[in-house]
This record gives structure tokens, sequence and C-alpha cells, in this order.
């Protein structure tokens, strides 16, 4: 069997565990304000917004935050506090290129669209390496092309540097593709609902017979959560 399936609905337990390094786990659920609010908890986070990205903790998220006044190198620039000015240059332009912003590279980040700020977003991810990688569904606002495009990005973000990772997110496959364990939350609030250990190799194939019976499972558990009704909800209607 490609992987261990776990019912927690009589834990009391109800907080998000934190992943080992080299671990990523996937918090799927019915509500995304839920997912979210989850995965930010769990590192102390509140509001919306991105925060700066340290060694320490990094979050990709729809809104990051970068100095408006720096253009897109000197924003990068931050996150290589140690290195030198060579080093800080060649690791840049390197980022830059690999997230497709090496044109813009002179610019402010006001002047860019959505998806290339994301893009930027990734590449400070990729050089500041967090222990603690929060991935909070940042490409939800973007149409399904652009969403495919940045979600290539996403597997070599969970792996270099083995970080930490906790994904929020709506999608059964995208959990599938990047978890290792994936926790489904409650329609109301109370402990985790569901649990599954991915132990399917990677890279990971959607059409393999693995995958498919994984997704088949996941899915018949979201289902089931989100027609849950908590008994005193019902006996109030």
């Amino acid at each position: 069997m490609s992987a261990d399936l776990h019912n927690f609905s009589r834990s009391s337990d109800s907080a998000l565990p934190r992943p080992q390094s080299g671990q990523a786990i996937a918090v799927l659920g019915v509500s995304a304000q839920a997912r979210s609010k989850a995965l930010r908890a769990l590192a102390g986070l509140t509001g919306d917004e991105g925060t700066v990205p340290t060694a320490e903790l990094g979050l990709l998220c729809a809104r990051p935050r970068f100095f408006s006044w720096l253009s897109l190198t000197e924003n990068l620039a931050f996150a290589l506090p140690k290195a030198t000015p060579f080093e800080r240059e060649g690791l840049i332009a390197n980022a830059l290129v690999r997230v497709g912003l090496a044109a813009q590279a002179a610019q402010r980040p006001g002047t860019l669209s959505l998806e290339e700020t994301l893009r930027l977003a990734i590449a400070r991810l990729l050089l500041v390496r967090p222990r603690l990688l929060l991935i909070d569904e940042p490409f939800a606002a973007l149409d399904s092309e652009a969403r495919d495009r940045l979600a290539a990005f996403l597997p070599g973000l969970c792996t270099q540097g083995r970080p930490a990772v906790v994904i929020a997110t709506g999608s059964v496959e995208e959990a599938l593709r990047l978890a290792d364990r994936i926790l489904l939350l409650p329609q109301q609030p109370g402990p985790i609902a569901f649990s599954l250990d991915n132990l399917l190799a990677r890279p990971r194939d959607e059409s393999s017979v693995g995958f498919v019976a994984l997704r088949r499972e996941l899915r018949r558990a979201l289902d089931k959560e989100s027609r849950h009704v908590a008994p005193e909800v019902e006996a109030a209607a």
C-alpha cells in the first residue's frame, strides 16, 4: 500500500503538527479562510499579508511584501545579508533568470503584474532558503495557465535546502503532488478530521494507479466532511 490512512476524529489535539526538516504537510479543508488561519497560527502569524522572509521563516502567499522604493535586485539583496557583493550579484542574477524576471531587474515591484510579483517572491525564497516554509494558496487569484506556470516552481521550493513545509490548499491534486502528509481540517471547530501519509515516490505521476487511489480516498473524505453538520447545529435547525 502506498499510503497510511488515519481517522483523527476522536483526537483531542486540533493544532497542526510542525513538520520536520525535509517534510511537507498539506492542509486541506472546505474553507480557504480556515486553511489559512491554521497555517499561519502554526508560525504565530496574524493578518493576510506576507512577511519579509528570514532564514527561520518564509511565507509564499497571494500578497507578498516588498520595499516599493527599491528595484527587484535591491529587494533580493536583503535575502543575502552575509554574501559578498560579488556572490550577491551572481546569486541574484541567477534567481531572476530562474523565475523569468532578468529583463526587469532594475524595475520596482509596483511595475510588476501579479504573476510577476509572485515570481519575485519565489526568487526571494529560493535565495533565503528558510527552515520553515509556509505556502498559503499564493496563486488563487491567477488564471489556470498562470497557476500552472508558477506551480512548476513549488517542488523545487519544497526540497531545496530541505525546509519544513506547510501548504494550505484546496486542491487534492496539489496536496498529493507536494506533501508527505495531508491533513483534513474539520468543517466545524474541533480536531483534525482525517490524515493521510503519502508514501508515493517522487516525482508523482497523476495518472498512476497509486495517485488515482489516494485522490479518490481524499476526495471521499473531503466530501464527507463538507456534508458534516455538528449535532447541536442540526438539533437547532
